[in-house]
């Protein structure tokens, strides 16, 4: 259906979580050995020669927060909306909170958009992709937590605990959080008031979470869209949620920061940036969130060598008090949003292949 294929069967042990046996679920390019049996409907029914594919519209965050998914696309806590595509293998700052943080590292990549008929058009998109995620929280306590989640390497996160960040690294407790390869799995280990979860869903999905009493930073590993054609290509999707309703203790006394993490500012405004333009059979990306975040790219670059680290321009990890972003000196699109809908459930990232049905992958 529009080039992809959708799966269901009868919820083998390869089923996602809370799937009864007998039950139809449905996947995207279905992978895996699977019992009982198996409905498809796939590229073969796609009428001749359809146009290329263009990226569908993006699915609005489910809860308050923030997005970044994909070759990667950003949606911000009021539905902001730009794109990134980062220097090649370049850290940069996604999120920034009083005592919690989220790095990511870019990567180049090419992959195609289309089905697998014979007669099917294929778009081809030279891009980039995030493909590690670092975050960083400080206790209660003091001790300082990282975690390193890889997205070719979904089944496990490498956790570490000091005592406090200056503590020598070779003196932290460190240890591997593992899940299953393909079943539905989870781990989750709690230090003080931080909370890191690792779970696998099902087969072609594995999300981490780093949580304290404000915000859940989630980080899911997941195939890249039509992925037999991009041979099982993975990626990272990044989603911010607040877990404080709006108004508590009248406002954070330190508003995050960082490409997502500044569209938590408080207002009821969007302001939408750059985006790629998809139009042609050959797409080479190159927007930089022009016009929907303070400063440049440049500003949010952390060294490669300390990705875990919580110093560029508009670091929030160590302050005791900052104000949101100036949204108006911006020279993106505004857009007022209902007050309610200001208040989304989670911000983050979206990718081009994401199907107006849904992330089925």
């Amino acid at each position: 259906v529009n080039g992809k294929k959708y799966c269901g069967d009868s919820a083998s042990d390869q089923g996602p979580v809370g799937v009864v046996a007998g039950t139809m679920y449905w996947e995207t390019d279905s992978i895996g050995t699977r019992r009982g049996w198996e409905i498809c409907f796939g590229s073969d029914w796609q009428p001749a020669g359809p146009p290329p594919p263009s990226p569908p519209a993006l699915p609005p965050p489910s809860a308050p927060g923030g997005s970044v998914s994909g070759d990667p696309h950003f949606v911000g806590l009021h539905g902001d909306r730009f794109d990134f595509a980062g220097r090649n293998h370049t850290v940069y700052a996604l999120f920034s909170a009083r005592h919690l943080a989220l790095n990511a590292r870019f990567a180049p990549a090419t992959f195609v958009m289309g089905g697998t008929c014979a007669r099917c058009s294929i778009k081809t998109v030279h891009g980039s992709l995030i493909k590690t995620a670092y975050f960083k929280a400080r206790t209660a306590r003091g001790r300082t937590v990282r975690v390193e989640f890889n997205a070719d390497a979904p089944s496990g996160a490498l956790l570490k605990v000091a005592d406090d960040d200056a503590q020598l690294a070779f003196l932290a407790t460190e240890r591997a959080l593992l899940v299953s390869f393909e079943k539905p799995d989870a781990i989750e280990e709690v230090i003080d008031d931080v909370r890191v979860h690792l779970e696998r869903k099902h087969a072609r999905e594995t999300a981490v979470a780093v949580r304290n009493d404000a915000f859940e930073l989630r980080v899911a590993s997941r195939f890249v869209g039509w992925a037999t054609l991009n041979h099982n290509m993975r990626r990272l999707d990044a989603t911010i949620t607040p877990l404080r309703p709006p108004g508590y203790g009248a406002g954070p006394k330190v508003a995050p920061h960082g490409l997502l993490g500044q569209t938590f500012d408080g207002d009821d405004v969007a302001v939408d940036g750059a985006l790629d333009d998809y139009s042609s059979k050959v797409v080479v990306t190159a927007a930089m969130g022009e016009g929907a975040i303070e400063g440049t790219a440049v500003d949010y670059e952390v060294d490669r060598e300390d990705p875990f680290s919580t110093s560029f321009k508009y670091s929030r990890f160590d302050l005791e008090a900052a104000s949101p972003r100036e949204a108006a000196a911006l020279s993106g699109v505004r857009r007022k949003v209902d007050p309610l809908a200001a208040a989304m459930p989670a911000a983050g990232t979206h990718g081009d292949d994401v199907s107006t049905l849904g992330e089925l992958y």
